[in-house]
């Protein structure tokens, strides 16, 4: 019994984690990544809405939560491992006018380089 309680209160945490990920503006995600929190949130919310006092069972709501997770996880591993690199690839192929390694032009963030 506790460890429902445990399972329902974690999906709670996770549900309302990926709420203010998709809400602040703290968070600069993209499209893909807000997305990818909304599946994670409203999945979470199924999974505490629910009426079942089984909450170990499979269920398309947990396997959404598990598997979004998962997603941000991998997105999350590309934008640190590859991302920067990949950024500078696409600067030098596109000859972009924000390109990173000019002077006096701004970033891709919206910031000035010095």
């Amino acid at each position: 019994m506790i460890l429902e309680y445990i399972n329902a209160y974690s999906a709670g945490v996770i549900a309302l984690w990926a709420t203010w990920c998709i809400l602040s503006g703290k968070v600069r995600d993209g499209v893909l990544g807000k997305i990818i929190y909304a599946v994670i949130a409203l999945s979470g919310y199924a999974i505490m809405a629910r009426s079942e006092r089984a909450f170990f069972s499979s269920t398309i709501a947990g396997t959404t939560l598990y598997v979004s997770l998962t997603l941000a996880g991998a997105r999350h591993w590309f934008m640190v491992t590859y991302w920067p690199k990949t950024m500078a690839w696409l600067c030098r192929t596109l000859k972009c006018d924000q390109c990173l390694y000019g002077d006096n032009r701004t970033s891709h963030e919206g910031q000035r380089k010095l």
